[in-house]
């Protein structure tokens, strides 16, 4: 991961993804602070580099970030 901290990132559009999408990311989550599933995502960045998409957000349990990965398929 410490390799992820060094790569140039460029923020996308989240909103620009389509209702249903939006709403899965957003109920789908683990908070690594509350070590908890599914506790809900607020306030959603979506962002990409060279080797990855990601959305970034407040836990809606305990505020911390919350980061998601996004597999985009083909």
């Amino acid at each position: 991961m410490s390799d992820n901290l060094n790569e140039k990132k460029v923020e996308r559009d989240f909103f620009a993804r389509n209702e249903e999408e939006q709403k899965d990311f957003l109920s789908q989550t683990w908070c690594n602070t509350c070590m908890e599933v599914d506790l809900g995502m607020k306030n959603p960045k979506e962002y990409e580099s060279e080797s990855r998409v990601w959305i970034e957000g407040q836990c809606v349990k305990c505020n911390e970030v919350t980061i998601t990965e996004i597999v985009e398929e083909d």
